[in-house]
């Protein structure tokens, strides 16, 4: 990434990602939203279905893609629920899915942020352990009328869906752009 692009970017995250057919459940729960009127905006963007585990407004590339790879080659691709809707209370209006707070999902959470700390890399106050609300955004910045709406279809719409992490990536947002993505391999 140049100068000039990093300059342009708003922030950073490292981003649990679904196994295929999870990914497709919550694509298909998304066009389902919008074919109830509700405008994308994340649908436009290319945003992948995640959970993020941090997120940062700077980062050192080399040292979070590292830490992010160290990471995958610990971890075995792990079970997740995603069990009900949420919106945070804040003008952004973010509906998403709530994943259950597993116990490994926690410490996963919790691992990786003491490595980062150990590596004198500062995340946002949100993602630290204690503070941290697992989310799956499907959509953000909506309208208020058009919120509305979607919080209502989502409720009529929704339905749990299981599945597992296989992977972990690093991305850099506004535009999203995949840095990496690491298989989760130990098991």
């Amino acid at each position: 990434m140049s100068n000039d692009e990093q300059n342009t970017v708003l922030g950073f995250a490292v981003e649990l990602y679904f196994d295929a057919d999870t990914e497709k459940a919550i694509r298909s729960f998304r066009d389902e939203l919008y074919a109830t009127g509700v405008a994308p905006v994340l649908g436009k963007m290319g945003d992948r279905p995640h959970v993020s585990l941090a997120v940062f407004a700077d980062a050192d590339i080399a040292c979070v893609r590292d830490l992010t790879k160290d990471l995958a080659s610990d971890l075995s691709p792990f079970d997740v629920e995603l069990s009900a809707i949420g919106t945070f209370p804040t003008s952004d209006n973010v509906l998403f899915l709530y994943p259950v707070p597993s116990e490994k999902l926690l410490q996963v959470h919790r691992d990786f942020h003491e490595q980062l700390i150990c590596s004198y890399v500062r995340t946002s106050d949100y993602y630290h352990p204690g503070n941290w609300v697992p989310h799956c955004t499907i959509e953000s910045e909506l309208e208020d009328k058009v919120f509305a709406q979607a919080i209502k279809a989502a409720h009529h719409l929704f339905k749990p869906i299981k599945g597992t992490f296989q992977s972990i990536g690093f991305v850099s947002f506004r535009p999203i752009e995949y840095i990496s993505e690491f298989q989760l391999k130990r098991g």
